[in-house]
């Protein structure tokens, strides 16, 4: 199935709601201009795509499993992603209870999972029950970056020898098997969409709309159309926005920015948007190292002007850090605070912050895909943070059909009933009543790039250069520093090549 299937249903799903509660709730006056049948053939094409979503057939046989429990082991910041306790009218844990009990039903298991506070924690329960040869947990599913840090500790299956597992289907993300598949028959991590943080962890742009009036800015909306939304465009809409709230007559992080840019995992973000990559396949689907190249040097001196050089950019802000959501995510949400609380014009950060951070924003906001190197490039890219769950199942496991129906089930509940829902969720807030930022997420989420160099970095690889070089070190001389740096980064890469090859 084409890979823009989610994103064509998910756009007809809210175009649908949104043009109907535009005729509920707007003007009761005479509306006999009103093409009145153009409400009816939406609602009749969102009706047919939704029915074909739970159409699809999951292939799956007809087993009963007397009452198995299936675990899941996973981190606390992603645990809504596998389990809700009960009921309790919220639209998302609803659909996740709902799926877990569907599954249940179905095949006749228990579904449970367990948690632990840190990823951290659950690296190592990882390591400790797996080594033990112990089949206490059927299905991983962890920070992404953090997993493959340990694959090659030989604690997980390949992929490929769990029958009833069919990355074709939707449920699977196509970087699966073209980005994460070493040749054509090797995987040990899969994104899939019973990971739903894969979806929230994306990273974007959002911009207050009443701000982007008063300094009188082109609409950003058809500026991405035209393919102008470029690194040099933001910093001249943004050069000359700068307000000194605090009187102090210095520029500091309690003032008003054009621009709040956090220098961790969102300025690695950028090394994608610019249409780089750490690892591609050749063309035996073998992933090789293609880092650095001009495009790279070229990348890490915009960063570097854009942090440091452009006045309407802030990089650090100064808040209470007990305001965070997550203690583990500290930098994330200082500038996702300062974006709901007015103090900036745009930000950068990830889907997940509309309904953790912005559902009480007093403004209206839209949200933008990360922006290209400059208008020379073709397409928008973005990718996803590395706090995402991604999917791993541990050697460990004995029964591989249990593992391999349970698994595959429900990643295909999550896409029939759970994806829709977090869409709609994450979109019905202030700035998705207008067809524009649907469109806008539709680009964005189809153009998440999974990079092999990235899910299997481990903190050791090339994936992590520019927040260290450009936001630790406030340095642009790219060269200098990946000749101290990329022997160790070479070596790794090697060695992780060579586990690949050598797995049986």
């Amino acid at each position: 199935m084409n890979k823009n299937y989610h994103v064509r249903l998910v756009s007809l799903l809210l175009l649908g709601a949104v043009t109907a509660g535009c005729f509920a709730c707007g003007d009761t006056s005479d509306n006999s201009d009103v093409t009145q049948p153009s409400v009816t053939d939406a609602s009749t094409e969102t009706t047919s795509e939704l029915e074909g979503r739970l159409a699809i057939d999951d292939e799956l046989p007809d087993e009963d499993f007397e009452g198995r429990t299936f675990t899941m082991l996973t981190y606390d910041q992603v645990k809504t992603d596998l389990w809700a306790e009960s009921l309790d009218g919220d639209v998302i844990n609803d659909a996740v209870y709902e799926r877990n009990e569907t599954v249940a039903e179905r095949f006749n298991v228990t579904i449970d999972v367990q948690s632990n506070a840190t990823y951290s924690e659950t690296t190592s329960m990882i390591q400790q029950t797996v080594m033990a040869g112990d089949d206490a947990y059927q299905l991983i599913a962890h920070h992404v970056v953090a997993l493959g840090g340990i694959v090659m500790q030989d604690l997980f299956m390949n992929w490929y020898d769990i029958p009833y597992i069919d990355f074709s289907k939707p449920w699977w993300s196509p970087s699966t098997t073209e980005d994460l598949t070493y040749g054509d028959d090797k995987a040990i991590i899969a994104v899939g969409d019973l990971a739903l943080s894969s979806l929230a962890a994306t990273y974007c742009y959002f911009y207050d709309k009443p701000a982007a009036e008063t300094y009188k800015l082109d609409d950003l909306y058809e500026v991405v159309r035209d393919g102008k939304w470029t690194i040099d465009y933001i910093m001249n809409i943004t050069k000359d926005i700068y307000q000194d709230l605090n009187g102090n007559s210095e520029r500091d992080g309690d003032d008003y920015y054009g621009m709040t840019q956090q220098l961790k995992s969102a300025l690695n973000a950028y090394l994608w948007s610019f249409g780089g990559k750490v690892m591609e396949k050749n063309s035996e689907g073998i992933p090789e190292l293609v880092f650095k190249n001009e495009r790279t040097n070229t990348i890490v001196e915009k960063l570097y002007q854009f942090c440091y050089e452009s006045e309407g950019v802030c990089t650090q802000r100064n808040f209470d850090q007990s305001m965070a959501l997550n203690p583990e995510d500290i930098v994330h949400s200082i500038h996702a605070i300062s974006f709901r609380d007015n103090l900036t014009l745009m930000t950068a950060g990830t889907l997940d912050m509309t309904i953790n951070y912005f559902r009480d924003k007093e403004t209206e906001y839209g949200i933008l895909p990360y922006p290209k190197l400059d208008e020379e490039q073709e397409e928008y890219y973005t990718m996803v943070d590395g706090y995402h769950a991604a999917l791993a199942i541990p050697k460990s496991v004995q029964d591989y059909d249990f593992v391999g129906i349970i698994t595959e089930a429900l990643n295909a509940e999550s896409y029939k009933t759970v994806f829709p829902e977090y869409y709609e969720v994450a979109l019905k807030t202030k700035y998705t009543y207008d067809d524009e930022s649907v469109q806008m997420l539709d680009m964005i989420v189809d153009s998440r790039v999974f990079d092999f160099g990235y899910v299997y970095d481990a903190f050791k690889g090339m994936s992590f250069y520019f927040q260290y070089l450009v936001g630790d070190n406030k340095s642009g001389d790219f060269e200098s520093y990946y000749a101290t740096n990329s022997t160790a980064s070479i070596e790794y890469y090697n060695d992780l090549l060579e586990y690949f090859e050598e797995m049986e």
